[in-house]
């Protein structure tokens, strides 16, 4: 009866260099990266394996991935760092836009076990989190293997494509983030429904954006369509960048049928219910963005208050 079961290999490196050479004994293998474990035990058939020959390499023993570092500047999280500890140390100098997309993941209970690595590298789906750090322009460290092993920084929009898939070198390591600390005029974000349960039909819409003399100087947003992908251009900071607030009835039509129009473009086919919804959180973030501007006074130094 158990003959056809198998459990996965399991290895549990020390350090960067344990981990350098794991990888290099395992070459012709994909090994699995096992960081808080909350999508691998999520998948089905998992375990026990329906195939022999499975590798899974546990970085939880890996001290330097579970550093973190803050200056003046920005705030650098080593991958094993969960969000909720991110949320911890940096509710008062990073921007609350990402504060508020970790609070808005799972229960806390989940939080503390998802970490930033983890959530920025998983496959099946496409997390907010990963979304609100693209528009705040986090950056990453990638760890991946040639003749030796390679240490360099990228943006993080580097690593997925125009779909928003994960495209980095097989077997590398994401081994730290850094984000930025500054803050912004005006941050929103807002989810609706379940990306783990109903990734189909929930979605995500992030923004920051400056302001000045009653218009938008500095803009970028992102939607996140969990099962699909991002929509991220520079079309769609521009469009956001030239409009003037607060926004009338027919630009803001204008907007929204460009914005819709764009990413039907993307994703050839939207989901009755999901574009209902895509549709009711621009409504939202354009209402919001006309009251927060008509309560700014534009002092110098100022930030909104939300």
């Amino acid at each position: 009866m158990y003959v056809e079961l198998r459990s996965p290999n399991i290895h549990e490196p020390e350090n960067m260099a344990a981990y350098n050479n794991t990888i290099l004994n395992y070459r012709d293998t994909t090994p699995f990266l096992w960081a808080g474990g909350t999508e691998i035990m999520s998948q089905k058939d998992f375990y026990p394996a329906l195939r022999g020959n499975i590798e899974i390499i546990s970085l939880g023993k890996i001290e330097e991935l579970h550093h973190f570092l803050r200056n003046d500047r920005y705030a650098e999280f080593g991958a094993m760092v969960t969000i909720n500890e991110i949320a911890q140390a940096g509710k008062l100098v990073l921007p609350r836009i990402l504060l508020d997309t970790i609070n808005s993941t799972a229960c806390r209970t989940v939080r503390e076990r998802i970490t930033v690595g983890g959530s920025l590298c998983t496959k099946r789906f496409k997390t907010s989190l990963a979304s609100t750090l693209m528009i705040l322009d986090a950056a990453i460290e990638l760890r991946y293997m040639k003749k030796r092993m390679h240490s360099k920084w990228y943006q993080i929009s580097r690593i997925y494509d125009k779909n928003g898939k994960l495209d980095i070198p097989e077997g590398a390591l994401l081994s730290k983030v850094r984000i930025a600390i500054q803050q912004y005029d005006y941050q929103y974000y807002k989810t609706v429904g379940s990306p783990l349960s109903d990734p189909d039909n929930s979605l995500s819409v992030a923004l920051v954006a400056r302001f000045e003399q009653g218009s938008i100087s500095y803009a970028r947003v992102i939607f996140t369509l969990p099962s699909k992908g991002f929509i991220y251009s520079r079309d769609l900071d521009n469009l956001f960048t030239s409009i003037h607030l607060p926004v009338s009835i027919s630009r803001y039509a204008q907007v929204e049928s460009y914005v819709i129009d764009y990413i039907r473009e993307n994703f050839s086919e939207i989901p009755p219910l999901q574009e209902s919804r895509l549709r009711g959180c621009f409504h939202d973030m354009i209402r919001d963005m006309n009251e927060t501007v008509l309560c700014y006074t534009g002092t110098p130094g100022e930030r909104i208050q939300q």
